[in-house]
């Protein structure tokens, strides 16, 4: 069957997977507190969209893409790290310090990520699998 012949999935059907992904990223990273809520609404995406014909199809790689959502929060958040940070609160009236993380290692970790993404969407299905050779 010619490639061009099978349509590609819709831009919506790939946010629907990435939603997935991301809950599920930002699950593993609050695991310990509410990470729990976003894993169990993940699931229940998941199971809602692989019995929808329209979301299951290849656009299910989009999950990959979803995972780098929380490296990519994490590295915004630390974003002025590594070590102590200090900002004015009250309208200038107080100060209040914490320590960051350095943002680079969660910004590696998303970048690669998404190229794990690029590489499976570029990747070609390799068709129906022929059983009765087997």
């Amino acid at each position: 069957m010619d490639d061009t012949a099978v349509s590609r999935p819709t831009v919506w059907s790939y946010l629907y997977w990435t939603l997935v992904g991301a809950l599920l990223g930002f699950g593993i990273i609050g695991a310990l507190t509410i990470g729990i809520l976003f894993m169990a609404a993940a699931v229940a995406l998941g199971f809602a969209g692989q019995r929808s014909h329209t979301l299951n199809n290849r656009s299910t790689r989009g999950i990959i893409a979803g995972f780098a959502v929380a490296p990519l929060f994490l590295a915004w958040i630390n974003r002025r790290g590594p070590g102590a940070v200090c900002t004015t609160i009250d309208h200038g009236t107080g100060i209040s310090c914490g320590d960051q993380w350095s943002p680079w290692p969660f910004l590696a970790v998303a970048i690669a990520i998404l190229i794990g993404f690029v590489v499976a969407v570029r990747r070609k299905d390799p068709g129906p699998v022929d059983r009765s050779a087997v």
